[in-house]
């Protein structure tokens, strides 16, 4: 009797455990980049001639998609304490996987300006503006 009662304690525990959500909630500091984002500009330039370019970003995974293919895909480090705060694209599909990519970001309500070093470069950019050997990308939220 004991042996049951034991084994039906541990039935209905398990079918609580099964119950729950298993989704882990975004963290609170990559909530704003959740959702698609057009790609408008690179180093000053207008995508317009060339194309179109987007993000997706789910949880802390991104995804680069160019012209409707996806090039690249990783995940996302933020680092909300520093000003700027810092990024850190960990790159795992695409030319440059396995590599880390720094760098800054800025998210205000549907717009986003993310300023990048090349991908396994050490040193990250420090303020936002065009500079010589580092990436300058503006997106706004896509509707």
């Amino acid at each position: 009797m004991k042996r049951m009662a034991m084994l039906a304690a541990v039935v209905l525990m398990s079918a609580g455990v099964l119950a729950q959500d298993t989704k882990k909630p975004v963290d609170k500091a990559l909530e704003p980049l959740q959702g698609s984002w057009s790609i408008t500009s690179i180093n000053g330039q207008s995508l317009e001639a060339m194309g179109t370019m987007s993000l997706v970003i789910k949880g802390n995974k991104y995804e680069q998609v160019t012209n409707g293919t996806t090039d690249e895909r990783g995940s996302i480090k933020l680092d909300t304490t520093k000003k700027p705060m810092t990024i850190d694209l960990v790159i795992e599909e695409g030319n440059d996987a396995g590599k880390l990519q720094l760098g800054i970001i800025e998210v205000t309500g549907d717009a986003m300006k993310v300023k990048l070093n090349q991908p396994d470069t050490a040193n990250r950019p420090t303020a936002f503006g065009m500079e010589e050997g580092f990436l300058m990308v503006v997106a706004v939220k896509a509707k």
